[in-house]
């Protein structure tokens, strides 16, 4: 029969302890990186959130803008009937009538 252990010295021994020492320290940083990892990872899931709701509502906000295409010359078509009102109400009768 063979007899697992019976002839274990000590420098043996010492060799076990070391790599089970070193086992669990190995183990411990392990956990240490992945809950880093964990809480980094759900930083940027919070962040990613974020900036998709920031992005949904700037879309929204955005969707009539193509309806501003034509204000520039509107308005500029506004300013020169209002300079004509003003002239006309001023008293020039040269723009009311149209010369």
């Amino acid at each position: 029969m063979i007899q697992l252990g019976a002839t274990v010295d000590s420098e043996e021994k010492v060799f076990w302890y070391v790599a089970l020492g070193l086992g669990f320290v190995v183990i411990l940083v392990v956990i240490a990186l992945l809950t880093l990892l964990s809480r980094l990872v759900d930083d940027i899931d919070r962040a990613v959130d974020a900036l998709w709701t920031v992005t949904k509502r700037w879309a929204q906000n955005t969707t009539g803008m193509y309806q501003f295409a034509g204000t520039g010359s509107i308005l500029r078509a506004l300013r020169e009937e209002l300079l004509r009102h003003d002239k006309m109400l001023s008293g020039d009768d040269r723009v009311a009538s149209g010369r």
